[in-house]
């Protein structure tokens, strides 16, 4: 059993694309760049399809609990493991997780790691139209850094200082979803 399948045995929110520009509004998480990102620039960025925000709710009418937003995005070669420089020498495109959040009152609630698990199976979708080197994020702190670690996420070469690069090989997600 894979830690997808673990995961999706346990009743989660629901997941959907951003629908209003409200949805977001009221959102906290407790950071202030992330909750300032949600409320100015999430529909933006969103409507002009430079990303793709996709909201978690416990009801179909109740409060965003939670979100994320992925992209498209390159990154030196230098940032990605050594082996695999030569195939990647003009940049590692990268499905990148720009934010990821829950809710401060529904942290550590297990929502955080269900929005990584569907944020993985969109990639797991991409990467069968687009060859992508991995899944690229910055962690926010020590304890989201275990958090992405535990998924394979390793930090990227020279990386140091509180939110370093973390970089999933595309290979990892393939495996995670196709056993």
């Amino acid at each position: 059993m894979t830690s997808a399948e673990k995961i999706s045995d346990h009743p989660h929110p629901e997941v959907t694309l951003l629908r209003t520009k409200d949805c977001l509004r009221s959102f906290s998480c407790g950071e202030r760049e992330i909750d300032k990102w949600a409320k100015d620039k999430a529909h933006k960025f969103h409507e002009r399809r430079r990303a793709r925000v996709f909201c978690a709710r416990s009801t179909t009418d109740g409060p965003t609990i939670g979100f994320y937003c992925l992209s498209l995005s390159t990154e030196q070669t230098s940032k990605i493991s050594a082996e695999h420089r030569d195939a990647w020498s003009n940049g590692a495109p990268l499905i990148y997780i720009d934010y990821l959040a829950v809710a401060a009152p529904r942290q550590s609630s297990g929502i955080g790691t269900h929005l990584l698990v569907d944020a993985l199976r969109k990639a797991y979708e991409v990467s069968k139209y687009v060859a992508p080197y991995g899944v690229a994020l910055r962690s926010l702190n020590e304890r989201t850094t275990k958090l992405y670690e535990k998924f394979g996420f390793g930090i990227a070469p020279d990386e140091t200082g509180p939110s370093p690069l973390m970089i999933l090989p595309i290979w990892s997600v393939i495996q995670l979803f196709e056993g």
